[in-house]
């Protein structure tokens, strides 16, 4: 009898945590739809945002207003966090010693130009101090221009000016940098150019990004091959290359899911993409494009090394590069990476991006 009542007795107690098991597991994925509608209700009003940010039609810019005025206006905080710092090293100083040129250094690194570009100026000044060409404080801002200017002198060709069809853009980089909106943005000035262009919307994590991407090739009146929430990347991507090819697309742009250059696993599946599209165009993608936020300063640069590991970058789009103090960082990364910088982005305009003018861009700094 008292085996039986046992007996009994376990059976309640495992019905009992059965229950209690399948309560939890319910209450789990209760919680996990929340979060679920959550997401996505904080991703849809994020496209909203950027949908109300690109509401411009696609036209030919006001030539009155040139880019290099906008430049100067958008880096307008690094202007004066730069020249304002340094006249306040060199002031009251009547000679170029040690003590003005740490605090030349703190100038420079706070500038965001970064400890390796940072060390190249200062190497230059000190040579031409130790030769006696240099003494005078004054004359500081000009010769770091001179610098700077040699830095930046080098030039690269323009994305697509090569006679490729299709030519295939990728674009990469870490979520909120701008990608999806730059995309948006190349493709209509290539359309302004009378190009055929498709899109594939390659970020199939998020369906927020898949909706921005669709918004803009409404507005640029482009093409787009797009996929439900979750598919694989790889064949959107492989369907989006074979379309260009078939129906003689002049420009394939190819959007990525925003990935932590430290996630191994998203870094691997951005390799894959691209074996994928090889498979279709051997020397393709023709230009892979890391898109960063000049806002993040250092960090633009530790993710540029960490993407060059993973896939072979061909250039660089640095955005908004209006309203940040950070706009020295273009100049760290062009000096440390062997990799042009192709697009820089100083607003929400179509025309507010632009290829990179390395001179224009140091002018603008030092205007």
């Amino acid at each position: 009898l008292e085996l039986q009542i046992k007996e009994e007795e376990k059976l309640r107690e495992e019905k009992e945590s059965a229950k209690l098991a399948k309560a939890e597991q319910r209450e789990k994925e209760l919680q996990e739809k929340i979060a679920s509608i959550e997401e996505e209700r904080l991703n849809q009003q994020v496209l909203q945002r950027e949908i109300e940010k690109t509401t411009e039609t696609v036209e030919t810019p006001d030539e009155v207003d040139s880019f290099l005025e906008r430049l100067r206006k958008g880096v307008v905080k690094t202007r004066t966090q730069f020249k304002d710092n340094l006249a306040e090293a060199v002031l009251g100083r009547k000679e170029i010693n040690e003590d003005l040129l740490d605090d030349l250094e703190e100038v420079l690194i706070g500038s965001d130009i970064g400890p390796e570009t940072t060390q190249r100026i200062l190497d230059a000044i000190t040579e031409k101090v130790e030769r006696e060409e240099l003494s005078s404080p004054q004359v500081l801002q000009s010769e770091i221009q001179l610098e700077i200017q040699k830095i930046m002198s080098k030039t690269y060709a323009v994305p697509g000016t090569a006679e490729r069809k299709p030519l295939i853009l990728l674009f990469v980089g870490v979520n909120g940098v701008g990608k999806t909106t730059t995309i948006g943005k190349i493709a209509a000035q290539y359309r302004q150019q009378g190009k055929k262009v498709l899109m594939g919307a390659g970020d199939t994590f998020r369906a927020a990004a898949i909706e921005q991407l669709v918004e803009w090739s409404r507005r640029a009146d482009c093409d787009i091959i797009q996929k439900e929430p979750g598919s694989d990347p790889s064949a959107v991507m492989y369907e989006t290359v074979q379309k260009g090819i078939d129906e003689d697309y002049d420009v394939v742009i190819c959007d990525t899911a925003g990935r932590l250059h430290t996630k191994k696993n998203l870094m691997e599946e951005l390799k894959k993409m691209v074996r994928v599209i090889r498979k279709l165009i051997p020397d393709a993608p023709h230009e892979i494009l890391l898109v960063l936020d000049a806002t993040t300063g250092q960090n633009a640069i530790f993710q540029t090394r960490e993407f060059m590991e993973a896939t072979d970058l061909t250039g660089l789009i640095i955005t908004k590069l209006d309203g940040t103090s950070k706009g020295g960082v273009v100049i760290g990364i062009v000096n440390e990476f062997d990799i042009p910088v192709r697009y820089i982005g100083v607003g929400e305009q179509v025309e507010d991006l632009r290829p990179f003018d390395a001179q224009q861009f140091t002018e603008s700094i030092f205007a």
